[in-house]
């Protein structure tokens, strides 16, 4: 049987809609049932930081109380709880606060360089460690496609983006490591740059000995929700390899298609990601719940998706078993379950 770092799930609390402290804690009962042993929260703007009182103000942030609470309540269950932060890009609510106006480059993503930037940033970290036992965190960073292009070029003229970003990344994981944190990060701006925007496909290029310039306290996690092809996946990870020995999968279970869940979509893309997985060896996975446009669908919706994933991490993916051992974990029936999606 393959012997997991993590296995988790990430859930979106940022985006539309905070889940309530009570579905966080059932939504625990579930996956650890299905065999997880990590939750990841995803959180923007949502969480409680002293000196910044307007960080989640009038969205439905999460005390530190009720954080503690839930860390409390997954540690009893067998379940490791993580933040998910942002510490550069995706702060879509908070550049709309004139409060953060001096700190932004350009759209949502953070001024580097700036050392107001960094003041906000400790303060992020101080409130994560007053609110988790954990000390990993998901530092964020992804698709920040306009860094350095806004008020930094005007400010700084042009500077070379991927030197930009691992100057800010290695000031971030300073911070992380002040208050006893190692972190992981999305890895997509490290191929984006160099290679058009993109970040899927073969030949891909990166950053000359990015893997020396990458900070020890700081692992990459490859995010592919999209393909069904095993090779597809394959070949990112050998990429990922490339960089990295260690890094992280995260795929996706599409709840944010609509009101209805997609679970069909996610079974073929996660069975052949998990394929690729079991070849590689990956020893940190976890399946992303995102609350794109409206966050209308239920996480709950995916439940079976969620299972089967969990099964094709031990290498079943004969359906009928799958579908044999949902029904007895959950008392419910698999292809009954289905007949929600799209």
């Amino acid at each position: 049987m393959r012997n997991y770092r993590h296995f988790g799930v990430m859930l979106d609390c940022s985006r539309n809609a905070v889940m309530s402290v009570g579905a966080v804690k059932k939504f625990i009962d579930y996956i650890s049932l299905a065999g997880y042993d990590t939750l990841e929260l995803y959180m923007e703007d949502v969480y409680e930081v002293k000196n910044e009182p307007y960080f989640g103000y009038m969205r439905g942030r999460y005390s530190i109380d009720e954080l503690k609470s839930i860390d409390e309540y997954a540690t009893a269950k067998g379940v490791k709880l993580i933040p998910a932060v942002q510490t550069l890009a995706h702060f879509t609510n908070l550049v709309k606060l004139e409060k953060y106006h001096g700190i932004v480059d350009v759209n949502d993503i953070l001024l580097i360089d700036d050392d107001r930037t960094y003041d906000f940033i400790d303060n992020l970290f101080a409130a994560l460690a007053g609110a988790f036992t954990s000390r990993e965190v998901n530092i964020g960073m992804d698709e920040a496609h306009m860094v350095g292009l806004g008020k930094y070029l005007d400010l700084h003229g042009y500077t070379d983006r991927n030197e930009l970003l691992l100057r800010h990344l290695k000031k971030v994981c300073g911070i992380a490591a002040k208050y006893g944190f190692t972190a992981h990060m999305w890895s997509d701006m490290f191929f984006r740059i160099e290679n058009c925007g993109k970040y899927y496909g073969k030949d891909l290029c990166v950053s000359e000995n990015l893997s020396e310039k990458i900070p020890a306290n700081v692992e990459l996690v490859y995010w592919d929700y999209y393909h069904t092809e095993t090779e597809d996946y394959e070949t990112m990870m050998k990429a990922h390899k490339a960089i990295k020995n260690d890094f992280w999968f995260a795929g996706g279970a599409w709840c944010w298609g609509g009101f209805a869940p997609f679970n069909g979509y996610t079974l073929k893309s996660m069975k052949a990601a998990m394929q690729a997985v079991n070849k590689f060896n990956v020893k940190n996975v976890f399946i992303t719940m995102w609350g794109d446009d409206g966050k209308e669908c239920s996480f709950f919706a995916l439940l079976p998706s969620l299972y089967a994933v969990k099964q094709y991490s031990l290498g079943i993916f004969d359906e009928e078993k799958i579908a044999d051992g949902f029904k007895a974990t959950f008392g419910i029936d698999f292809y009954d379950f289905l007949l929600l999606d799209i």
